[in-house]
């Protein structure tokens, strides 16, 4: 499946629109590795730029995958994940470089993901608005306190302390995987063959 919204650089440079539009017609067109190799790097070109979006980094994990380059990428979709939060489309082409990584018919996500689920099926942005949430709320149980509100002010304070924490420091690993992020190689091999797939296939407007 393939973001082809024209919505994703709504506030960005009209530039940005054309070349994000220039590399989904590369993506709608491709027919082999090669070609998908190229979609990949018009895509770069946006990130060069300093364009961070989940459609944008769904659409390069899916151009890099369809080019067989399987752990960039996997990368490319938990960059994807961070803005997005959990997508059936995304986890679908998730698993499938998982699968492909690890040289298998199909792959399940990792035991960890499930154990920590609010760190990969919310965003970045969702689990710093519910850190920041629970700061607050803290912090009101504590004036509820001071003024002599002690019923249950004191189990709130603990539980959104928890809360907080939890969260803030689920964000900030994020924040911080996405700061330390590599260019990807996106070198085209002289002679690459063609790639069958079985992404998901549609578009969503």
């Amino acid at each position: 499946m393939l973001i082809s919204t024209l919505t994703a650089f709504s506030q960005d440079a009209p530039e940005r629109s054309f070349v994000w539009n220039e590399a989904n017609a590369q993506m709608q067109n491709a027919r082999t590795q090669a070609d998908y190799l190229r979609a990949a790097q018009t895509y770069q070109r946006l990130i060069d730029d300093g364009a961070r979006n989940g459609a944008l980094f769904y659409n390069m994990g899916t151009a890099l995958l369809l080019a067989g380059r399987n752990d960039s990428a996997l990368d490319a979709f938990e960059r994807a994940e961070r803005y997005l939060g959990r997508r059936n489309d995304l986890e679908h082409n998730l698993k499938i470089a998982l699968a492909k990584k690890a040289k298998s018919r199909e792959a399940q996500l990792p035991w960890y993901r499930i154990i920590a689920f609010w760190h990969f099926y919310l965003s970045c942005p969702q689990r710093s608005g519910i850190a920041a949430s629970a700061f607050l709320l803290f912090w009101l149980a504590i004036i509820l306190r001071r003024f002599g509100i002690r019923r249950a002010t004191g189990a709130l304070a603990l539980a959104s302390l928890l809360v907080f924490a939890v969260f803030a420091t689920s964000a900030a690993a994020s924040w911080h995987m996405e700061n330390s992020v590599h260019r990807y190689d996106l070198t085209v091999p002289p002679d690459i063959a063609p790639t069958n797939s079985t992404l998901s296939a549609g578009k969503q407007g």
